[in-house]
């Protein structure tokens, strides 16, 4: 019989397990008069969320720019929820054409992909992209910080090895599914979301010591969310019969709608900037549209129209790969299967991706970076060793003590002091992938000098 999705499965609205029950919590009837559905819930729970509003302070290309102008993690993923929409509401309407589904839940994936599209991001470090190179470089060269001979014992060798490929891979993506899915992690903002939201944002379904990390350097879920992993996609039905993980099909537009707004409004940004020529941009963005009648338009305009045309050209391929995706064939993206022409266009935006990552005040901030996350790890670490160490919460290094309530607070290290330091290593990552791009810059100003050896 041949494997095919099911949509009744794909829009799961259960959630992950609470440790208490052991049990994963059923789809609960809207109360009478309470007009949100679980996956409106899901939408506000982000809006209102820590890790979201912290995104205003993150870098999304251009690192702690002074241009107010300039896009950050924020207005990013407002803006790819936006373009989103417009997949969201093509995708319902292809779906009602062979699948009986019932108006609220043709609505539902409006909010489904929309709420994906503003978490995409979430579990990214500060200084973009250049924070995820940093923790894994520094992880690599100080595991002794990971696992110090005082806590020798503490951990078997499929443990160590998979805490090192959760660090030496360090991944945004992996870090945003344990934001949004564990239901243990209030410090980190207590997201808990519907299985069918985790699964439209997920676009590598293997964990870190899977074969696939090693060569894409990607992967969705740290070796901590191996379980919840599982049981959020077998509830959505897209495990295959050999055990792997497919791609839930929303998923797909989620990823179409990031790639459109980095690679048009980035070249924007790079305008304000004055990293390109406004012709330059302008000329592409004409090309892109295919209309070059429209020279006399704004920038603004035309960046409007090559986002319609692009939502346009990849709506194509996801309509005439449908049933590929419904079969969970399909692991690659959309634009991997885009038409010459605009593959092109987007190959032009790559080639000046590379002067804009070579722009000299990039590079010098992104150099500071290591400095900057190097010192905050040493910090929370040796804080770590010292709480695996201490049985009563007074026993802890006087430093340490200092650095534990400025990243938790009293009375979380003291509810946790037991908790293993497999554990704790997982809320340095949460601590460490949460801060801001300044908070991160004066939080190391402040630890700068002090010694960490006791």
């Amino acid at each position: 019989m041949e494997y095919r999705l099911k949509w009744s499965q794909l829009l799961s609205q259960a959630r992950s397990r609470r440790e208490s029950s052991g049990e994963a919590k059923p789809a609960r009837t809207v109360p009478s008069g309470e007009r949100r559905t679980p996956f409106e819930q899901d939408y506000d729970r982000i809006v209102f969320s820590p890790p979201f509003r912290r995104l205003a302070k993150k870098t999304q290309v251009h690192p702690m720019a002074s241009n107010d102008h300039i896009h950050n993690r924020l207005t990013h993923s407002i803006e790819v929820a936006s373009v989103a929409r417009s997949f969201a509401r093509r995708a319902a309407e292809l779906i009602s054409r062979s699948e009986q589904l019932s108006p609220e839940q043709l609505t539902s994936i409006d909010w489904i992909v929309q709420s994906a599209c503003l978490i995409h991001d979430i579990g990214n470090p500060p200084f973009g992209h250049a924070g995820e190179e940093v923790i894994r470089t520094w992880a690599k060269k100080h595991w002794d910080y990971f696992f110090p001979s005082s806590l020798a014992g503490r951990w078997t060798d499929q443990v160590r090895t998979e805490i090192m490929a959760d660090w030496e891979y360090f991944e945004g993506n992996a870090q945003g599914f344990r934001i949004a899915a564990r239901a243990d992690n209030p410090q980190a903002g207590y997201l808990r979301l519907t299985y069918a939201t985790l699964g439209s944002v997920v676009k590598y379904p293997w964990g870190a010591t899977d074969e696939k990390t090693r060569s894409k350097r990607k992967h969705n879920f740290h070796s901590l969310e191996r379980d919840l992993f599982a049981d959020a996609f077998q509830a959505l039905g897209l495990v295959r019969g050999d055990g792997t993980f497919c791609r839930h099909p929303l998923s797909f537009l989620t990823e179409a709608a990031d790639d459109i707004c980095y690679r048009i409004l980035d070249l924007e940004d790079a305008v304000a900037m004055h990293i390109f020529d406004k012709k330059r941009v302008h000329q592409l963005m004409l090309d892109i549209t295919g209309n070059q009648e429209n020279d006399w338009m704004g920038l603004a305009q035309l960046r409007g129209q090559a986002i319609n045309q692009l939502v346009g050209e990849f709506w194509k391929t996801f309509e005439n790969d449908y049933e590929q995706i419904m079969r969970g064939e399909r692991e690659v993206d959309l634009k991997s299967s885009l038409p010459s022409e605009c593959k092109e266009h987007l190959a032009r935006v790559s080639e000046m991706y590379e002067e804009i990552f070579g722009h000299r005040k990039k590079i010098v901030t992104e150099l500071g970076a290591y400095h900057v996350l190097g010192r905050i790890l040493k910090a929370l670490l040796k804080t770590v060793e010292s709480i695996g160490s201490a049985s009563r919460y007074d026993q802890l290094h006087f430093l340490s003590k200092n650095c534990a309530e400025l990243a938790w607070d009293k009375a979380y290290v003291e509810a946790n002091l037991n908790q293993p330091h497999r554990w704790w290593l997982g809320q340095v990552m949460d601590f460490v992938s949460g801060m801001t791009d300044n908070y991160a810059t004066r939080l190391s100003r402040e630890l700068d000098g002090l010694a960490f050896e006791g």
